[in-house]
Formats: structure tokens, sequence, C-alpha cells
């Protein structure tokens, strides 16, 4: 599954999208051997996944179709659910109510931060069903979605352990030889590694650049952020600026630096961590990156602005570059294999099932109409084309 398909499971696990309390004719966006896949459970789970590309990946959204792709994305998520849950019905899978009854706890523990980013586990109760009713949902009718979902589970988790064999430190070690080829751009090996399958060049290429963030210089700060933006008027983004020297002038004078990350900070989500964030070095704006890593441990910036606003940053602790080697990442690298065994017999399982099954999308995207018009337009060129060319034959 790529990269956008895991992103998608994760906002599928992290919105209350969902099956709602559906009319009898109520409309549809697809039906799997004659069930029909709700229009109303797609568009809550199509806005929870635009929420969460809006929160960490707005720039994407941007792009042309960008909301379209996601759409599709959505829907091939929740067909191929349907087909789980079905086949779980099949194998007479049971779900315990107990098991449903945890599974709605460990959701609540989710809300036990308030919408100012601070701890409140008594609120819990009253967010979670305020997200529920925000999403047209009962407690009895997100119960029987929670029921599904562990049932498919169960499925997947018998599926697996059926099909997936166990990492042998073979593969590990031939997928760290690769990793390494990369980390220390052995041209040799990286063109053997090429002619031999260019997927696996790819794939330790992208491993050996996460782990070289990871083992990167790092730097732990704490961070004050006043937002300045495009739209802002001259003396509305003054003001911002006035605020960062004021709230330097603050600390200098000896306010202590988390009550003014609580006190000043725009950057809501940070406040449940006092503001801390890890900086990797070269990847942060290099107004912030410049700040981070030449600070002292203990030192306070002067305000530094970046393209999206104000920063004020605590230095709190410094991490050097770190090296590496087998006995580091081993482990690691066995999770990484075992998960794309587990991924793989997954995707194999679902697509079994879909090429068994009877799949009517009813849904339809402008990218479509689109991708439509240009074959059609490609096929035409290519008829004149040919005949031209037989008109040219002929006149021979």
């Amino acid at each position: 599954m790529n990269k956008t398909n895991k992103f998608l499971l994760c906002a599928l696990a992290l919105c209350l999208a969902g099956s709602v309390q559906g009319k009898v004719m109520e409309s549809s966006v697809a039906t799997v051997n004659g069930r029909p896949v709700l229009s109303s459970e797609y568009d809550n789970y199509y806005e929870g996944v635009i929420e969460q590309y809006q929160a960490a990946a707005p720039q994407f959204l941007e792009q042309k179709h960008a909301k379209d792709f996601l759409g599709k994305e959505v829907l091939k998520e929740l067909i191929s659910k349907e087909l789980m849950y079905q086949a779980a019905e099949e194998a007479k899978i049971v779900v315990k109510d107990s098991e449903v009854d945890e599974g709605i706890n460990e959701i609540k523990t989710r809300f036990a931060v308030d919408e100012n980013g601070k701890q409140d586990p008594k609120g819990a109760d009253k967010r979670f069903n305020e997200a529920l009713k925000k999403q047209h949902l009962t407690l009895k009718s997100y119960k029987a979605k929670i029921k599904k979902d562990i049932a498919i589970k169960k499925l997947m988790e018998a599926q697996i352990q059926a099909s997936v064999k166990p990492v042998e430190e073979a593969d590990v070690k031939a997928l760290y030889a690769n990793v390494e080829a990369a980390l220390k751009n052995k041209t040799k090996a990286l063109k053997a590694l090429e002619k031999e399958d260019p997927a696996k060049l790819q794939e330790a290429q992208l491993i050996a650049a996460k782990l070289k963030q990871l083992t990167a210089e790092q730097v732990r700060v704490g961070h004050i952020y006043l937002a300045v933006t495009k739209d802002m008027s001259k003396e509305e983004a003054q003001k911002k600026a006035d605020l960062a020297k004021q709230i330097k002038k603050e600390l200098d004078g000896g306010m202590d630096f988390s009550a003014a990350v609580q006190k000043y900070t725009e950057d809501k989500t940070a406040l449940a961590s006092g503001g801390d964030m890890i900086l990797i070095k070269g990847i942060a704006p290099k107004e912030i990156d410049a700040a981070a890593f030449t600070l002292p441990v203990g030192k306070v910036s002067a305000p530094v602005q970046s393209e999206v606003g104000w920063h004020i940053i605590k230095v709190k602790e410094k991490r050097a570059e770190k090296e590496i080697g087998y006995e580091d990442i081993a482990k690691d690298l066995a999770q990484y294999i075992a998960q794309q065994k587990i991924q793989k017999a997954m995707t194999d399982y679902v697509n079994g099932l879909a090429d068994k099954a009877d799949i009517k999308v009813t849904k339809t995207f402008d990218v479509d109409k689109e991708i439509e018009a240009a074959a059609a337009q490609r096929a035409a060129e290519e008829a004149k084309k040919e005949a031209a060319k037989a008109s040219a034959e002929k006149a021979k």
C-alpha cells in the first residue's frame, strides 16, 4: 500500500467516520455484493480525511484534482472494508460486547485533551459525545461500527497468521546490505542493485534517507509561535512583530518559558507538550535551523521571522550525529520486513475478495471525466494518423 493509503488508514482511525443512521432510501456511492456503501458513510470519512490533510499537508490539497484523488482512495478503502466485513460474517467471526466496550473506551482516551491542548480526562465523555453528534451518530450506531471493525481485525489477524511466514535473519541482512550501500553511496553496489531490481534500490534509498534524518544532529527546543498570514494587513503583522519583542523582553525579565508558551503560542497542538519539539538539522526552515543549532543549551533566541510568522525558541537539549551499524537497526529492519509481508498479504487477500465480488461504483469524479476525454482525444488523433498513413500508402 502506498504512503497515501497509509495516511488514509491513519485518518480513518483518528476521525469518527462510519455508519450513520441511514434511511431505507439513502443514496449509495457503490454496492458490494448487493450491499450499499452509503453516501453518508463516504461523506463522513472523506470530510475526516480532508481535515487531516488540511492540518498535516495543506499544500497537497492545492494540487489539481487532489481532492478527487483522495475521494477515490476513500471509496476504495470503504469498498475494501465492506468486502472484509462480509468475509468476516461468512467466517462466523464472533465479537463480544466486552470487546466493543473496550474499543469504545480506548477511543475515548483520545478525547482526554481539550481544545486548548490541556489534559482534561473528566471532559473526555462530553467531547466524545459531541463528536458523535457532529457526525450524526448515536452511541448505538457507533458501537455497531466498532463491532464491524473488530470483526475485520480478527479476520485479518487470522489470515496473516495463516499466510505470513516469520522474518528470517538472511532477509534482514540482505536489506541492511542494500541500505548500507545507499547510506555510504557505494556506486558499484547501487548500480548492481538497480539492474537486479529497481524497486529494491528505491526501497533502500528511502530507508537510508529516513535513517539519515533519525541519526542526524538534533536539538530539542521549546517553541513559541505567532502566526503571520499573507492576508494580514501591515498593521496586524506589525502587532505580531511587536508582541514577539514583548515576549522576549518578558522572558529576559525572568518569565518561565513554559508559562510563556501556555500564554502566547498560537500552535495549539503543541500545548500538551509545553511547546517542545525535536528539530533535525537541515529539515526546519533555515531561519529556525540557524538559531536552534547555534544557541547553547538553556538559551532563548531573539524573535526569529520565517515565512509563516515569528518564532521564539529555547534550546533544551542537543544530540550529536550518530553512527549506526547492523546491530543498531536489525530489529527495526526486521519489523519493516514483517510489516511489508503483512501489508502484501492483506492486499492480496482483499484483491482476491474483490475479484470474486460483484462491485458496482456509482460515485463519479471530475478527474475520471478528464482522463476519459484525454483518452478519447488520443484515440481520435491516432485514428487520424492511421487514416493519413493509409491514404498515403494508397496514393503510392
